[in-house]
């Protein structure tokens, strides 16, 4: 089995009763089955705690006003102190906020941005993110009809896409616009069953020549239409976006309300002005939008093995991460005095909750940015900051 982990995976270390916030609300709580054998097992007053505030059907611990049964006032958790700490975990308790995406042969392991501390790493980090890899020759595994063809070459694609978002030398709107055209290129092979044509594919993105190429056609593209004409697009895309996303089951109170606060702060002609503002991008960096944009790749973009969408999964990155920058914005529009790096960091996190620890918002939103009729790859260009 071979492991692979970003390089600031270890730097993480849960804050606990310092944490803005908690991961034990919000969301159900499932309970893996060697777990709730060991549960069943327990005696004492714990024991009988366990009985009723686990939902033994849905496999989960019971909440109460969104919080789960075992967690306090003071926000630490009941099980862990009187349990015999981690011990007493489930398998998802111990795990957060480390995730894992597991293919055959592979796991790969990441830090989940929903975790306020992993967010904050996240987005302090200033150098490009590298992949840490291991082995355990002694684990192997076997999956059932995995494609091992399409998953080989949506690795050799991530490697390339990678190397086309770390490229600093080059602006970031055309970086993350040669993503995109790959992406959507590269679902042609796939949906066609030409996947041999992969390796010229990356090849001729991988080149000198395509950031020629793409960077005339941005070029091109964004001087085809007026500054009004821009901006009368970015505010419908924006429009589009946040009804999915008040269509989405909301996990925490408020959510909602912080959405229609949000979406009328960026569809003001204030918001155009200030997304290009020296103010904003100093706390806002393009190296911040990077990092999530790898963080979002790197957690689901080779997913497609198991849907054949890799336009899908790029799409979902994009937008996520172009999202959580027009949250962040809305909000240093609120109170530009007031916004911080800890601002955006906090924006980042509360979406991650909403999207990433709901699989039907997270599957709901990728299949509505597919829509390329509602969502076509031009238009999707002026959620990129401005120049």
């Amino acid at each position: 089995m071979q492991y692979t982990i970003p390089h600031y995976y270890k730097k993480f270390s849960c804050t606990a009763g310092a944490c803005p916030d908690t991961c034990c609300a919000g969301w159900q709580i499932q309970i893996d089955d060697t777990t709730l054998r060991k549960y069943r097992k327990m005696k004492g007053p714990l024991g009988a705690r366990l009985l009723n505030e686990i939902d033994w059907k849905e496999k989960c611990f019971r909440r109460y006003n969104g919080r789960c049964a075992f967690l306090n006032e003071e926000n630490l958790c009941d099980l862990y102190l009187e349990g015999g700490e981690s011990r007493a975990f489930c398998r998802t308790c111990r795990m957060y906020p480390r995730h894992v995406e597991e293919f055959e042969g592979l796991r790969e392991i990441s830090l989940s941005l929903s975790c306020p501390e992993a967010a904050r790493i996240i987005l302090n980090l200033e150098e490009p993110v590298r992949f840490l890899h291991g082995e355990n020759p002694r684990r192997r595994e076997t999956y059932r009809d995995f494609d091992y063809l399409l998953f080989t070459k949506l690795m050799d694609a991530r490697a390339v896409i990678f190397h086309i978002l770390q490229n600093r030398k080059q602006p970031l709107p055309l970086r993350m616009f040669l993503l995109l055209a790959l992406s959507h290129d590269l679902q042609q092979r796939i949906d066609r069953g030409r996947l041999f044509e992969t390796d010229a594919l990356l090849e001729k993105y991988d080149s000198r020549r395509a950031w020629n190429w793409f960077s005339k056609k941005l070029f091109q593209l964004m001087n085809s239409r007026t500054e009004k004409e821009s901006s009368q697009i970015r505010q419908r895309i924006l429009s589009d976006i946040f009804a999915i996303l008040e269509s989405l089951e909301p996990l925490r109170d408020g959510w909602k309300l912080f959405l229609r606060e949000c979406k009328k702060l960026l569809l003001s002609e204030a918001a155009a002005r200030e997304d290009g503002a020296s103010a904003f991008r100093r706390h806002f960096t393009d190296e911040m939008t990077e990092q999530l944009m790898a963080y979002f790749l790197f957690t689901y973009f080779c997913g497609a093995v198991y849907s054949e969408n890799a336009d899908g999964k790029m799409r979902f990155s994009f937008v996520c991460t172009l999202l959580i920058r027009q949250l962040s914005l809305a909000r240093y529009l609120e109170n530009p005095g007031n916004f911080s790096r800890d601002t955006a960091v906090e924006t980042a996190w509360r979406f991650a909750r909403e999207i990433e620890h709901s699989d039907p918002n997270k599957y709901e939103l990728e299949r509505a940015l597919g829509n390329e009729r509602r969502f076509p790859l031009e238009d999707l260009l002026c959620l990129l900051p401005v120049s």
